[in-house]
């Protein structure tokens, strides 16, 4: 079966912009049957109604989006049932005559009935359809698993490379507080020191100063004695005046 043939079975446009890449699955069945192939059907459809809940906590972080079709990855799965589609009159071929009774005036279980006969007239049974849906089950599955590796690889490569990042920044950045540490010791250690100095030089400075004014007080004492003395000298040096005298 042709891939865009293979493609209408699953999924229909919704008649939006192209580039917004969103689709949606065919209508659900109205009735609740409970027959085996119905099941097999239900396995297979892609609901846009029932996206993946994500239980992270509701918080200011950021979180992942919930589950959504995509059509990127409907294309994927879809594209690998093609290139491992059976020969004959398969699973596929059934769905395709399931769908065709999906306008007629009839109940799931008559639609899967008719759907069931029709197919059987073309050559397939029972058992055929049922293997075949395992068989895409299968593929599916596989790759699912080759999805899960490549998003471990991704958690891998990315976020546990960041993550030891992380790990790294957080060990220098204490590296760093621990010195900036050390150096707040030092500089505090050296105000101390500037403070000291300075006190000492204060009172360097008025030691000096006050031996300063006490050596010129003693000075002026001095000298003016002195002065005073050679004063008093010239003055009652002089002979006396024979004149005044008389």
């Amino acid at each position: 079966m042709k891939w865009k043939n293979i493609k209408s079975l699953f999924v229909v446009d919704d008649g939006s912009d192209k580039d917004s890449q969103k689709i949606k699955a065919p209508n659900p069945p109205k009735s609740k049957e409970k027959e085996e192939g119905n099941a097999i059907i239900k396995a297979n459809k892609i609901d846009k109604a029932a996206p993946i809940e994500n239980n992270a906590p509701s918080s200011g972080k950021q979180v992942a989006e919930k589950g959504m079709v995509k059509e990127q990855f409907v294309n994927h799965l879809l594209k690998a049932i093609e290139e491992n589609n059976m020969d004959g009159i398969d699973y596929l071929e059934f769905k395709n005559t399931l769908q065709s009774f999906k306008k007629m005036p009839m109940d799931e279980a008559l639609r899967f009935q008719s759907a069931l006969t029709a197919v059987k007239t073309m050559g397939a049974s029972e058992q055929k359809i049922f293997d075949s849906a395992q068989h895409y089950l299968s593929i599916l599955a596989k790759e699912e698993a080759s999805f899960k590796k490549a998003v471990e690889r991704g958690k891998s490569q990315k976020i546990d490379g960041e993550l030891k990042r992380i790990e790294n920044l957080k060990i220098a950045r204490q590296d760093k507080l621990k010195k900036i540490e050390e150096m707040k010791k030092e500089i505090e250690s050296i105000s101390k020191e500037i403070n000291g100095s300075s006190d000492k030089v204060m009172e360097d400075q008025v030691k000096i100063d006050t031996k300063r004014n006490h050596f010129y007080a003693s000075y002026e004492f001095v000298v003016n004695q002195i002065k005073r003395d050679i004063s008093e000298l010239k003055k009652y040096s002089q002979p006396p005046n024979t004149e005044d005298n008389k």
